[in-house]
């Protein structure tokens, strides 16, 4: 369990300095995100943050496994630390497509959207879609991958540092198939979005480790809770929170202020 209290404290670590890097940002626009260097850190203390939460049985297990085996018993912590490594290397190539898509969306003009524009133009669709993916069986592999570490051991177990950080990879790109539209509803709320970040990473958390009983139900409320938040969107958009900019304790909002219909 040493693993999983180091996990915790990274990522308490990680929520606070992502927190602090956020209210030290120039607001350019919803979707500006500063520098590539910038963006690349930011983004893998959210990662971090958000995703430690929930990765923690899979680092357990392959520390449990590690020590189990007599030869490799004096190399868990690194190897376990290899494996984390890897796991946080396949979100960072994911912020690089986030950072490209970003800057698609400064490009077509969506910084210059009302904020009610933004929710229904914007944050619905994107909703809508990590709702219908929701259901979509490689969402539900990759799921399965997630939920059950000791399966995704058995599958592809390598020995070694080296093999370590490969399965942290490969099990990452699993995550990442796995959330991925739910970052891309997290973008949609404009960039770096305390609020949102809470709700998102919340959710993963709950879907990811719901004991076996309650998955399958885990997921089916995420899917409506989804649906919901699009309906939302579209009727309603001044009802949701922190829509269209960083909304934090600093009580950051749009740079642009906006009417609500």
């Amino acid at each position: 369990m040493v693993a999983a209290v180091v996990l915790g404290a990274l990522a308490v670590g990680a929520w606070l300095a992502s927190v602090d890097a956020m209210n030290g940002m120039e607001m350019g626009g919803r979707f500006s995100v500063g520098s590539l260097g910038f963006f690349v850190v930011l983004w893998v203390l959210m990662m971090t943050a958000m995703m430690f939460p929930s990765v923690w049985p899979a680092v357990v297990v392959h520390g449990l496994i590690v020590r189990r085996r007599a030869s490799a018993s004096a190399h868990s912590l690194s190897r376990s630390a290899a494996f984390v490594a890897g796991y946080v290397g396949s979100w960072t190539v994911f912020g690089l497509v986030a950072f490209a898509l970003l800057a698609v969306a400064r490009a077509v003009g969506l910084d210059s959207l009302s904020t009610a524009e933004l929710a229904r133009y914007v944050v619905a669709p994107a909703a809508l879609a990590a709702a219908v993916y929701q259901v979509a069986p490689f969402k539900q592999a990759c799921l399965r991958h997630c939920r059950g570490p000791l399966h995704f051991f058995l599958e592809h177990w390598r020995d070694g540092s080296r093999g370590a950080l490969v399965m942290g990879a490969r099990h990452g790109v699993y995550c990442v198939g796995c959330c991925w539209m739910l970052m891309l509803l997290l973008l949609a709320f404009g960039v770096m979005n305390v609020t949102w970040m809470v709700v998102v990473s919340a959710a993963i958390a709950v879907e990811k480790l719901a004991p076996a009983f309650w998955a399958r139900r885990a997921s089916g409320v995420l899917t409506v809770g989804l649906a919901a938040l699009a309906l939302l969107a579209l009727a309603k958009p001044s009802w949701l929170l922190g829509v269209g900019g960083m909304s934090g304790p600093s009580g950051m909002h749009d740079a642009k202020p906006s009417i609500i219909k």
